[in-house]
């Protein structure tokens, strides 16, 4: 079953995309992004309602939407999450840490750190 097509639209639902029948009515543009960009769209209306929430005076809901699919962003607490995890990963391949919990780091010594305290001690590569 095709996901999309042109003569449908997609319209947001909580976190859930829908399918409506009015596709021709979108910009061409949104269009093809959702096309070329599929893998994207979630993080980009994620993204998209973040900004809506935070941003002062947003001209061009449709720019900032395609430029976040094109381009792969998510909002900034499912980057920083990334982020951490993939420190954390290089940490304990590195043997600095052995295991985490929630915002806590534990050395292999059983010492508890903030995982924002042992980020900063041992940044990625600076070993």
């Amino acid at each position: 079953m095709q996901l999309f097509s042109l003569s449908y639209s997609l319209m947001l639902d909580g976190d859930a995309l829908l399918v409506h029948p009015s596709f021709g009515l979108l910009n061409a543009e949104i269009q093809y992004t959702v096309r070329w960009c599929w893998e994207n769209v979630l993080g980009a209306i994620a993204y998209l309602k973040e900004a809506i929430r935070t941003w002062k005076g947003i001209k061009s809901p449709e720019a900032v939407f395609v430029a976040a699919c094109k381009e792969g962003r998510k909002p900034e607490s499912a980057q920083a999450k990334s982020e951490a995890i993939a420190w954390f990963n290089w940490a304990r391949k590195n043997r600095i840490v052995i295991a985490i919990s929630g915002d806590t780091v534990y050395t292999p010594d059983g010492e508890a750190v903030t995982l924002a305290e042992m980020m900063r001690r041992c940044p990625v590569g600076g070993l």
